[in-house]
């Protein structure tokens, strides 16, 4: 059986109702090496790359470009290894790349890209990654990255044209992208000597997504965003009716949740016929402990939940642990009195 073959039948397991794509809850599936499937059950830190926005025009690039150099204080650096350094040098750019924008006012003539690395990562080992995901992801396109050490985890912004220098077409960034993207920094930073995975929520039990970048801003500031604000008062309101009913989201979330758990056992056992076979005693080892941390993290692997199944069920466990003690503290109570 070839790769595309194996995709296609795993594509089919995936299916909710008939329905092949965009199933909230299921993602799409990718077939990932026996490596990454390790890494994810020995719990090695993620690969993190988000498309944190798009600059429109050349105003909104230079205002991209200002906040990412600080105003002109950190350096840019750009594909060809020259550095950006001041704020003129950034008019100059702008100009250059602008040639080539849309004339649409809602056009993406620029992506705006974080690459981050675990906290204590050094910071030349950050920087050769990027560099190298530059060159091996947009080998036709020109880019800029300024280096943030402003947080406890050493990060990268790079701003990306868009449109290619020689074939002239404009990038669309689509999921699959973003997932080989990730995956060609975690391989860069691996190269550094920092270990990165790169897995998929669903290949690791983890039901949330992430915080959106606006979000986390509004938190820094102490803000609750309004959509948290009604997810929690819904959630509420299906406690008091004491409603537990899963969304079609859900039930998609636990039948990808059982079937990633399975690849993880299956995987497991072909490491260990792969182990009986080897006739080198050191391989034999080593395959017998992959299949080991194979195993170990089918039968421990979180079951995923959504945000509101995960807040429904910490505000229940409150609900019950302040009942049980009010319940204890009549009890003793009551037995002081006798």
């Amino acid at each position: 059986m070839n790769e595309r073959q194996f995709d296609e039948e795993k594509e089919e397991e995936f299916k909710l109702g008939g329905r092949t794509r965009h199933v909230k809850g299921r993602g799409i599936y990718f077939r990932i090496p026996r490596e990454e499937r390790l890494r994810a059950a020995r719990g090695v830190p993620q690969a993190i790359v988000k498309v944190s926005s798009f600059s429109r025009g050349p105003k909104n690039l230079a205002d991209n470009l200002r906040y990412i150099s600080r105003s002109g204080e950190i350096v840019l650096e750009k594909d060809t290894g020259e550095i950006i350094q001041t704020l003129q040098d950034q008019k100059d750019l702008i100009a250059s790349w602008s040639i080539d924008f849309d004339t649409r006012k809602r056009s993406r003539d620029a992506s705006n890209i974080i690459f981050s690395m675990p906290p204590g990562s050094p910071v030349e080992s950050l920087k050769a990654a990027v560099r190298t995901t530059g060159h091996r992801a947009f080998p036709d396109h020109e880019w800029v990255f300024a280096i943030h050490t402003d947080q406890p985890h050493p990060h990268a912004h790079m701003s990306l044209k868009m449109r290619g220098n020689t074939k002239g077409k404009k990038l669309e960034l689509r999921k699959g992208d973003l997932r080989e993207l990730r995956s060609i920094f975690a391989e860069a930073a691996r190269e550094q000597g920092i270990e990165l995975a790169c897995s998929s929520r669903a290949e690791r039990g983890v039901g949330r997504k992430s915080t959106r970048q606006p979000l986390c801003h509004l938190k820094k500031k102490g803000i609750k965003p309004e959509v948290d604000k009604k997810l929690r008062q819904e959630a509420v309101q299906e406690l008091l009716k004491n409603d537990w009913t899963k969304r079609p989201w859900d039930i998609a979330m636990e039948k990808r949740n059982a079937l990633e758990r399975k690849a993880y056992q299956d995987e497991s056992r072909k490491v260990q016929e792969a182990a009986f076979q080897s006739q080198n005693q050191t391989e034999r080892d080593e395959l017998f402990t992959a299949s080991s941390i194979l195993q170990g993290f089918a039968l421990k692997m979180p079951h995923a939940k959504s945000k509101r199944q995960a807040f429904k069920e910490a505000r229940w466990r409150e609900v019950e642990q302040k009942r049980q003690e009010k319940q204890h503290s009549k009890e003793r109570d009551n037995g002081l009195e006798l």
